[in-house]
């Protein structure tokens, strides 16, 4: 209620997403219809995961058939650290920056390889942290194509497996950029040559460094990427995902 007077305060200047418990009650899914039909929020926002589970865990299906059914997008934030976090965790920087990364990578996998997507396919998860570089290890995870047939079956997959990962890759997994500079400028145009300029979304994030969050804007409009696709990611992208208008 509190979020809603606030952005009531700057008509056409924020959108706001609805937080609830994700365990599908009924108690949390009529909080998110209360926030999408009598507020006016664009979406719903999650962590990539709670406690030990990972979004493609039974606990949450509950929660994705109805926010499938809802066909509202669904902001994956980040978490400081893995599940399994202990060799992290000495180290200031690799906890904050490279444990984000690892979270996120690992929740994007952990969703494409499960059968999240086949039960609820309009599903639309925006992972920050660019899926924690996820752009790097797509054709690590699901090759394009399989054309030697292998001896020793060593990957967990054949065609007909890839093409369903790719899929959901491709049709359920979308990536915010949270906070630009912190990337580099080749790694950012090498995520959009990858991935695909109609599935990264601008973000930032503060406080982290201030430069990452307000030097964000001229850092990707000094990529070296088409003008379209910079519209795309600054702003493009997030009206079609969040249907906003003007």
């Amino acid at each position: 209620d509190k979020l809603h007077a606030h952005i009531g305060k700057y008509p056409g200047r924020f959108c706001a997403l609805a937080v609830v418990p994700p365990w599908g009650t009924p108690e949390s899914l009529e909080e998110v219809k209360r926030c999408l039909d009598k507020l006016g929020f664009s979406g719903v926002q999650m962590a990539v995961h709670y406690g030990s589970l990972y979004l493609d865990e039974a606990e949450f299906r509950p929660y994705f058939r109805e926010l499938n059914k809802l066909d509202v997008p669904i902001v994956v934030h980040h978490t400081p650290l893995p599940v399994d976090y202990a060799s992290l965790l000495k180290y200031t920087n690799q906890r904050r920056q490279f444990g984000r990364c690892v979270d996120q990578a690992t929740g994007v996998g952990r969703e494409i390889f499960s059968d999240l997507f086949d039960e609820c396919p309009n599903l639309r998860l925006i992972h920050s942290m660019l899926g924690g570089g996820f752009f790097a290890y797509i054709n690590l995870l699901a090759p394009e194509t399989v054309a030697v047939k292998d001896e020793l079956k060593r990957m967990d997959y054949g065609s007909e497996e890839l093409s369903r990962v790719r899929s959901h890759l491709e049709n359920n997994i979308f990536f915010d950029i949270s906070g630009a500079p912190q990337w580099g400028k080749a790694q950012l145009e090498c995520a959009v040559e990858v991935m695909g300029a109609d599935r990264i979304l601008y973000g930032s994030s503060y406080p982290v460094r201030r430069e990452w969050f307000v030097k964000g804007l001229e850092f990707v409009r000094s990529l070296n990427i088409p003008e379209e696709s910079k519209a795309l990611i600054l702003g493009g992208n997030a009206a079609r995902l969040f249907n906003i208008e003007g």
